[in-house]
């Protein structure tokens, strides 16, 4: 067998290991089996909207990712698919940022891969990350990008470079911090090759980073910013630190990410920082240069109100990135310690590469029995407070043509997806962070909140009420109820008594009204 031919067999067994045991780490059967709850709901409604309303319904998600939700066909949780495809795609990619790097040997390489690949797969963040959200796209294309640097710099040409402009702003569809990532990777291709008073290649460079900047701009102009929204920028003002509480923010949001790294951040930021060494150590600086840059653009991204910083939703790149990179710091320490020892033959060589793969080995197995209790009791996904579906298949089952469906304004998204006897009209504006909201038709008999204080919970009761006339049922479908949304109810069917329907977490309810000025009583 051919030098190349041993490569390629040694690539596709390391691969197929990966690939094999991320449904053994991440277990599909409860991703397709949990009901979705409010942030996953509102995404896969998605799937029931025209194609031409992408662009909007879309919302704080990226149209790419929106656009492969809508492809695939509604109404159970199939779409929780897709995030374990891309979880599985950061895996294949952290390999392939191990083994681009510019080892000594093919073994290394593979290792190194092996090792970036299995980092990715074990850090406990993963295993959160099970719902119908954009993150493990975000932490695949990170590492996609950065493998693509290394790449480059492994042969540079032209269109290598070209490559990796166009996988910055493809990048973009799918995950809203490839522009940080892009950032960093273009500005340290940048800054090398005039390091390097390479001519030729900073030129070509700054051309290609032109180019991806424009396109990059047109893709955020154009998708993006459109459906940034007041309510989205509440949502997240406490992820936007000042320069003077910047020291403070920092250690406490490091410190609330120890269980998703699966280690002390000090502990991490340290594994990480051997592994940049690392990179820079086998040929990589643009490489090396572009992981030093991503948290300090990351930083000022929030600094200046534009990304969110350290939540661990929107930050799950960080900690993908993060433990690609100290897996291969530990492949590389491993060599170091084993390297600098007597190797007079090929046998002891072979010898002290089994005694660098057993440190490895030792040291991952380690991570994942630190780690074991969520690898091996990774929680369900959604929110197991929250079912509407429940409360859908129940109300579907025993509603009578002139009933009445109240839904509050959170349940409004789980209840049109799982709902299918009356199609949603999805529309613009209202309070949510969306930037959209959930209307029916006026023959629907089906109301849904506007608000969730007392006026808003007080105005959908009494619409319901005369919509339903005296002795008409009006069935009460609530999901994601807070304390004060709660009390709000409670003013609003004060001097009527609700018969609730146990039918999980969140109670279904009815109410029956006796008068038109809309006294309530159980049935």
């Amino acid at each position: 067998m051919t030098d190349a031919g041993a490569a390629r067999r040694a690539d596709a067994v390391a691969v197929g290991a990966l690939l094999a045991a991320v449904p053994v780490v991440h277990r599909i059967g409860p991703a397709l089996d949990a009901p979705y709850w409010l942030d996953e709901s509102w995404v896969a409604l998605a799937a029931k909207a025209p194609l031409a309303d992408l662009p909007w319904v879309t919302a704080s998600t990226p149209l790419g990712w929106t656009l492969l939700v809508w492809s695939v066909p509604g109404g159970g949780q199939l779409q929780r698919l897709i995030p374990l495809l891309f979880l599985a795609g950061s895996v294949l990619a952290g390999y392939a940022f191990g083994r681009f790097l510019g080892w000594p040997g093919r073994g290394w390489a593979v290792a190194a891969g092996l090792s970036a690949g299995a980092a990715t797969l074990l850090i406990p963040a993963q295993v959160v990350r099970h719902d119908l959200k954009q993150y493990t796209a975000e932490g695949a294309v990170a590492l996609l990008l950065l493998a693509m640097t290394a790449w480059l710099e492994s042969a540079w040409s032209r269109r290598r470079l070209v490559l990796v402009g166009a996988g910055v702003v493809a990048g973009m569809l799918f995950s809203h911090p490839a522009a940080l990532i892009g950032a960093a990777v273009l500005g340290a291709l940048l800054l090398t090759s005039a390091v390097g008073e390479r001519r030729g290649r900073l030129r070509d460079t700054a051309l290609v980073s032109a180019g991806t900047a424009v396109a990059a701009l047109l893709v955020y102009v154009v998708l993006d910013r459109p459906n940034r929204n007041d309510a989205l920028a509440g949502y997240w003002s406490g992820y936007f630190p000042t320069v003077g509480g910047l020291p403070s923010y920092l250690g406490n949001r490091l410190a609330e990410l120890t269980p998703a790294s699966g280690a002390p951040w000090q502990l991490v930021a340290a594994a990480a920082a051997v592994g940049v060494v690392a990179v820079a150590r086998l040929g990589r600086p643009a490489t090396a240069l572009a992981l030093l840059l991503v948290p300090v653009i990351a930083v000022a991204a929030a600094l200046a109100g534009v990304y969110p910083l350290l939540d661990q939703r929107t930050s799950h790149f960080l900690l993908v990135v993060a433990a690609a990179v100290a897996g291969t710091g530990l492949v590389r320490t491993a060599a170091d310690l084993t390297g600098h020892l007597p190797a007079q033959t090929r046998a002891r060589t072979r010898t002290w590469s089994a005694v660098a793969a057993v440190l490895v080995v030792t040291a991952m197995s380690a991570y994942a029995m630190a780690n074991s209790r969520v690898l091996l009791h990774p929680p369900a996904p959604g929110d197991p407070g929250e079912d509407v579906r429940a409360q859908v298949a129940y109300v579907a089952s025993h509603r009578r043509p002139d009933d009445v469906i109240a839904v509050n304004m959170s349940g409004q998204f789980g209840f049109a997806y799982y709902w299918s006897e009356d199609p949603p009209l999805l529309r613009r504006g209202g309070p949510m962070a969306t930037g959209w909201h959930v209307s029916y038709a006026d023959g629907s008999r089906i109301l849904v909140a506007s608000g969730r204080d007392t006026a808003a919970v007080a105005d959908l009761v009494a619409t319901a009420e005369r919509l339903a006339g005296a002795g008409g049922r009006i069935w009460l479908v609530r999901s994601h109820v807070n304390a004060d949304e709660r009390a709000a109810w409670q003013a609003a069917l004060a001097g009527g008594v609700v018969d609730e329907v146990a039918v999980g977490p969140e109670p279904l309810a009815t109410l029956t009204v006796l008068q038109a000025s809309g006294h309530q009583t159980g049935r």
